[in-house]
């Protein structure tokens, strides 16, 4: 039961956070210049999903420090994943500093063992975040390329680079998460086709997929 209690809780601090981002991501679509008005429904998907998703990693892993390091992740996933929902845009002003956050809590991953090779430590991290970035730099301009318009965004590399940092090369838990976001984003821009929905010439949004891949990737794979 205590158990439950701590994982409701984190509920509560998750819906918190998320109704901050809300505000956040106001702030900084007015500095990027993007417009950005979400719907009072619209506005409620980041609490919803911070909430949901800060109860059931907590219902997981207890109060530890890998429970609030996730739970930061969690938080900029969020974000990214609401936002490109509605604007089809990932923030530069997320994306930065959580490349720098994620870096940061390289150094402090408990999991990590001292001088040893590899882990998704601040060594593996940002080779991680290279690997993952340059895959979907190849992959970006790939489908400027082949289908004349972009596949993939150039918001979606970057994305790409944060998920690598934040996952790292252990258990090949980079590869997971990428993976598991191309095959989802594949199948629905399939199920699209089929349905006619969209066109061949017509780019589906990667970015959400990703942050799901990830999400899944976090939650059911340890470091």
């Amino acid at each position: 039961m205590n158990h439950l209690l701590i994982a409701l809780a984190w509920a509560v601090v998750g819906a918190l956070v998320g109704a901050g981002l809300n505000y956040l991501s106001r702030w900084l679509a007015r500095i990027e210049e993007i417009e950005y008005q979400p719907s009072l429904i619209e506005m409620l998907l980041m609490p919803v999903l911070g909430a949901a998703l800060f109860f059931l990693f907590a219902l997981q892993l207890g109060i530890q420090p890998l429970l609030f390091i996730d739970s930061v992740y969690v938080a900029v996933l969020v974000q990214v994943l609401a936002f490109d929902l509605k604007t089809r845009y990932i923030l530069d002003l997320v994306m930065f500093p959580g490349l720098v956050i994620a870096f940061g809590l390289a150094f402090v991953t408990p999991w990590t063992a001292f001088l040893t090779w590899p882990w998704p430590d601040w060594r593996t991290a940002p080779v991680a975040a290279l690997i993952a970035g340059g895959i979907f730099f190849l992959l970006y301009f790939g489908g400027q390329a082949v289908f004349g318009a972009e596949a993939f965004g150039f918001g979606d590399v970057k994305l790409a680079a944060f998920i690598g940092m934040a996952t790292g090369l252990s258990n090949l838990r980079m590869v997971h998460a990428l993976l598991y976001g191309v095959f989802l984003g594949g199948f629905v821009a399939i199920i699209l086709l089929i349905t006619r929905i969209r066109s061949l010439k017509e780019a589906v949004p990667y970015g959400p997929f990703l942050v799901i891949g990830t999400l899944i990737t976090l939650f059911a794979q340890a470091p």
